[in-house]
């Protein structure tokens, strides 16, 4: 149930909680990168473009875009399909997303990991992958669940493609070409013409986050989860201790974000699924409860906490460079801030490479 105090800032999953209009046209001011060269291009449903408020919701939605298409270097388009509940909605989240997901072998997803930070410089990705033996699945006994963005940023290549149509309607992976579909509650987001009082702009990039592949579209853990039968990429950085992988639904557990085999806790994994009229949190997203940054892929939020943005060397940045989205490299001092964590590469273990085969 949605409370005024606090929120569930968004889920994912595979289904479509608002019905798709068959109005629909491609979103206008679509911003292509100044410096980057990934494209984000939002489709809006007529539940947008027929709204009292559609400049508003425009204007937060490619607002809340821009830092992607400047920043992400990765030569990729990602398509995604935005739509708002009603204004008198009781919805118990904030951000709905749904994603296109590819199932891989873990040898399959992690040499690409391997090859993206080579080829691209990404320190942070190669930092991960020099890692991974420490992780989940290290003896790579099952498969990887990846976003379509993910492993098109990761390999280049058109055969990721989304599974949406341009109405936002599930076609399946051989027909479509949108990757995703994010609904927003335009009940609680502030200038949605509701009486919300949430920042729209850390609710869009926590679902866009999603839908290229981290927060709850990361994971696989859910709260009936007891063992997992794929993971998710950010369940390869998800750690309870030094050299000590996690992965349970436990709500006394302690789970973190990683790159470094566990030795630096980055910030930790929420491990609430909902409990004091919070609802649905995913395991791939931030803990609420302790956490003392103000990030957009928190579980839950409260209006209060107000604005939230992603940047290179946020939780969020450093998870998006750890699963293929390659970004410029910071300054030396801005460096010091991801806790010390790009290290000289010739310094980094590298994996065995019976792991890396195809």
């Amino acid at each position: 149930m949605r409370t005024s105090a606090s929120a569930n800032l968004g889920t994912t999953g595979g289904h479509k909680l608002l019905a798709a209009s068959a109005m629909m046209i491609m979103a206008a001011g679509a911003m292509n990168g100044a410096a980057g060269a990934m494209t984000i291009t939002p489709y809006f449903e007529s539940s947008i473009t027929s709204s009292a408020s559609y400049n508003t919701i425009a204007s937060d939605i490619n607002s809340a875009l821009t830092f992607y298409n400047q920043n992400i270097l990765n030569n990729i388009n990602v398509s995604i399909d935005f739509a708002v509940t009603s204004t008198t909605s009781s919805a118990s989240y904030l951000g709905h997303s749904s994603n296109t997901i590819y199932t891989l072998p873990y040898n399959t997803y992690t040499s690409d990991l391997q090859t993206n930070a080579i080829n691209n410089s990404n320190a942070i990705e190669l930092t991960a992958y020099n890692n991974l033996q420490y992780g989940n699945d290290s003896n790579g006994a099952k498969s990887i669940n990846a976003t379509a963005p993910d492993m098109r940023a990761l390999t280049g290549s058109s055969t990721y493609h989304g599974g949406y149509d341009t109405s936002g309607n599930y076609v399946g992976s051989n027909n479509g070409m949108v990757d995703g579909v994010i609904t927003l509650n335009a009940a609680d987001l502030s200038g949605f013409g509701g009486g919300g009082t949430f920042s729209p702009g850390r609710v869009i990039q926590h679902e866009v986050d999603e839908i290229l592949g981290i927060g709850g579209a990361g994971s696989t853990l859910t709260s009936s989860t007891t063992s997992a039968t794929a993971y998710g990429p950010m369940d390869l950085f998800r750690y309870s201790a030094f050299h000590t992988p996690s992965y349970t639904n436990s709500s006394t557990a302690t789970s973190y974000f990683s790159i470094d085999g566990g030795t630096v806790n980055l910030v930790n994994f929420n491990q609430n699924p909902g409990t004091s009229g919070q609802t649905g949190g995913d395991f791939g997203d931030w803990s609420s409860e302790g956490t003392t940054g103000n990030y957009v892929q928190l579980a839950f939020t409260s209006s209060s906490q107000g604005a939230a943005s992603v940047s290179a060397t946020s939780p969020e940045g450093i998870a998006l460079q750890a699963v293929g989205y390659d970004m410029a490299v910071p300054e030396p001092s801005t460096l010091a801030l991801c806790g010390g964590l790009l290290i000289g590469l010739g310094l980094m273990r590298r994996r065995a490479a019976g792991n890396l085969s195809k």
